[in-house]
Order: structure tokens, then sequence, then C-alpha cells
């Protein structure tokens, strides 16, 4: 029998198989994310083994993707599961204005469903998933298979009380009890400069309390933690590892003491029968996966080779392709908003280059004096990153490549890139109405945290 059986695959991926129908979340299980900054710890999973499993189950696959972040929704899973997958197969992702993922999976000979949000969605006899879209493209997920319920928070940020209050008040619609949680435990994006280890303690700590309120709020009957078994593994970011979550120290966190007794680790190929186990009979299991992680993580982290250095034309180049293409997209919005001061220019210094270059919406790059103050520090491969990719700024944020230079340098390096954030959601010139409701509501939620900033 498959019936409800849950199978933990890697890092934020597991599937949840039945007597009628597979759905498997999203599969990131080989090779390197965010630009080659970040590595899996457990490197044993592969794209051709997860598919080669998905053929013998001999079933109707669904396969859902939370968000369109690399560690989720990769790439080299859908060429190889292209090529390789010989049954039926079905992808689920959120309604969004700018229907690029649909597109892509479309093009690429896939059938995909937009689930609505909220909505239950049946895939088979007993099998159902609902589909909450969240902030910043990101949604959790309702999972309901067998009458057993598995609440997928992923990387969703829900820390505080009132965000909490908000999402238990949808699960309260959909289900009357959540059996098992999957929620993230490590930091996952830039948390400091080398120099500022407080800081990266101080976000360590913070996904301690997150899952804490998390279990608090939802109540669920097993607490899985997961979706940050990663390491940095750039040179520029490996500094990031030394204050991360790890698995043997989530579980003996004094912050988790509350609910350690229904938080269960899992590591690649452990199974839960949603039906049959509890946290006691997963005890041994969750044992055993957290010295396999701590194994790993002790073992050391080895790096990926440093990316060859770009020409100081080729950045210039891709900025001044960058620049034309939002300025185009959003009709000369980013001019005014850097006229207007919404937006400052942003000064790079590009380490490998010895460089220091002003970009501007207005005028364009312009070099300055090499020891002219800047905003951040980064490596030129870094540099045309950001400026050739719709998530050039988000990945970079995420994998830490970058230093820097003063205490308000990650708002104005933010805010230079907010065209393409925009860009990115479908917020241009198609849709002038929800841009501008976009922009507006950007602009009163700054003002908010400034009056709330002021009134401490």
């Amino acid at each position: 029998m498959t019936r409800n059986v849950l199978t933990f695959i890697n890092h934020a991926c597991f599937e949840i198989r039945t007597d009628d129908a597979l759905l498997l979340i999203d599969p990131w299980v080989e090779g390197t994310a965010f630009n080659h900054g970040w590595s899996l710890l457990d490197q044993s999973t592969s794209n051709a083994a997860l598919i080669a499993r998905l053929n013998e189950a001999g079933l109707p696959v669904y396969i859902w993707y939370s968000h369109e972040h690399p560690d989720h929704f990769s790439i080299s899973f859908l060429k190889k599961f292209r090529e390789d997958f010989r049954g039926k197969a079905c992808f689920l992702f959120q309604h969004t204005l700018d229907k690029r993922v649909l597109g892509f999976l479309q093009r690429n000979g896939q059938q995909v469903r937009e689930c609505r949000a909220g909505v239950p969605e049946t895939l088979a006899a007993g099998l159902r998933i609902t589909v909450c879209p969240y902030s910043d493209g990101d949604s959790f997920s309702l999972i309901e298979a067998g009458g057993k319920t598995v609440l997928n928070l992923n990387d969703c940020v829900i820390n505080t009380r009132e965000q909490c209050s908000r999402v238990k008040a949808a699960l309260d619609r959909i289900a009357p009890r959540i059996d098992v949680m999957f929620t993230q435990f490590g930091y996952a994006n830039w948390v400091g400069n080398p120099d500022d280890p407080a800081r990266h303690r101080a976000a360590a700590t913070e996904k301690i309390e997150r899952i804490a309120l998390q279990a608090g709020t939802f109540a669920p009957a097993l607490v899985v933690p997961f979706a940050s078994f990663v390491y940095f593994s750039a040179v520029e970011n490996a500094y990031l590892n030394a204050a991360q979550n790890a698995p043997h120290v989530v579980s003996g966190a004094p912050g988790l003491a509350a609910h350690a007794h229904l938080m269960r680790f899992l590591k690649p190929g452990d199974t839960i029968d949603l039906v049959a186990d509890t946290p006691v009979s997963l005890l041994p299991r969750h044992e055993r996966a957290v010295a396999h992680w701590r194994g790993l993580i002790e073992a050391g982290f080895q790096l990926l080779p440093e990316q060859p250095a770009a020409s100081l034309a080729e950045v210039q180049a891709a900025f001044a392709t960058y620049r034309d293409a939002m300025n185009t997209n959003l009709k000369g919005l980013p001019r005014l908003l850097e006229w207007t001061g919404r937006i400052a220019p942003l000064t790079i210094h590009i380490a490998d280059l010895r460089k220091t270059l002003r970009f501007s919406y207005r005028r364009g790059v312009a070099e300055v004096a090499d020891d002219a103050a800047c905003d951040v520090a980064l490596t030129s491969s870094n540099a045309i990153f950001l400026f050739k990719n719709e998530y050039g700024f988000d990945t970079t944020q995420v994998n830490g490549r970058f230093r820097v230079a003063h205490v308000g340098a990650t708002r104005v390096f933010s805010r230079f890139f907010l065209p393409q954030r925009m860009g990115k959601n479908g917020y241009d010139r198609r849709h002038p109405l929800l841009t501008l409701r976009y922009l507006v509501s950007n602009a009163l939620g700054r003002a908010g945290r400034r009056m709330q900033a002021a009134w401490r």
C-alpha cells in the first residue's frame, strides 16, 4: 500500500503518495542555486533518480511550485523531466499577474493548472491542495491526504503575531486542524558583512523564534523543519555559514523547548505515514537525521571556483541594456523616480576590477574615483548578473555575494532595483492602474514605517 505516505527528498522537496496520485513539492535536488551562491548539504540526490522514481510509481504526477526561487523552481529538473518522464503530469502554480511561470511551463510542453487563491484543488480521491499566495511572489499551501493535513510554509516570512493570525484565519476556513507543519529553519539571505557576527546570530535566532511562534499559533501535531539544508558555497559568502542554524542546534534550542517533543527532522529518503506515524514513532528517524546532517556539516564545506572577471566595458554595456529596458518597460518611470528622489543613483565598487562606478537611470553609468564613497562592493560577474536577469537583485540579496559600505546602503541598493522587482511581478506599462496602486501602497508603507520609527 502506498496510501498517504510522505517521503522527504531533499532541502524543500518532498512527495505525498496515495493509491491514486503523487504530489511532488519544489523539486531542487542537484546543482547550485542563486548564481552559484548555494549548494546542497546532501548531494546524494539527483534529477535522474527522482524522475526514475516518478516513472516507477506509475501514478499521475502533480508538481507544485511554491515560488520561483531556484532552490524551489529548478530549471535543470524541468529539462530532465521533459526529456525522461514517461507518465502523465500536471504542474500547479499560483495565479500571478505576469504569467511568467505559466508561460514558461507551457512553452516547454507541460500541462499547468493555475491555483486560485484559497480555493481547494482536487487532484485525486482523498488528495487536494489549497494554495495561498503570500508576499513578494511566495505562497504557502495546505495539502489534504486521506483526512490528514500538511501545511507547507516553505520560505514565507510569517514572523509576527499579526501575520500568523491572518494566516490562521485563512487556514481555519479550509481545515479544522494542522497535522504536519513544514517550515524553514535557517536564514536564507545576506544578513550582514563579515565584521558583523552579532547580526548573523540575530538572524539565526529570529528563525528559532519564528518556528516557536508558528508552532504556538497553528498548533500542529508534528513540526518538520526543512528548506534550509544548504550552505553558502561561494568565496564571497562562505562567512555566512558560521552562524547558520544546524539541525542539532535547532533541536536543542531553548527557545523551542516547549515544542521539542513535536519537532522532527528528516533526511533524504525518510518517510512519514501520515495516518499512523506520530512524533514518538518518528523519534528514532529524527535522531538518525540529526546525526546525518551534523556529520555533513562537520565534514566541512567545499567552495565553488571563483567566476572569471568580466571587463569594465561588459559591465557598462550590461547596465546600458538594463537601463533602457527598465525605462521602456515602465515608460520612463525609473527616471522620474530618481528625479523625485524615490530612487538614488547607486555607486558600486567592482572589487575584482578595482573600479568604482555610479549607475543612474537618468544619466547612465560613470566611472568615479576609486576611493570615492560607494554603497556596495561586489565582483564584475555579479554586477553583470544583477543587470542581465529579471531576478538579479533578489538573487544577489539571497546569495550574499556582496558587501555594504555604510548603514543605509542596503536601502539604497534595494530601492535602486525597485523597477526590476516591479517588472518581475508584472507591474509595467501593460497594467498602469495596478502599477500605480503598487507604487502608492509602497510609498504609504514606507511612510508608515518612518512614523513608527519616529514614535519609538
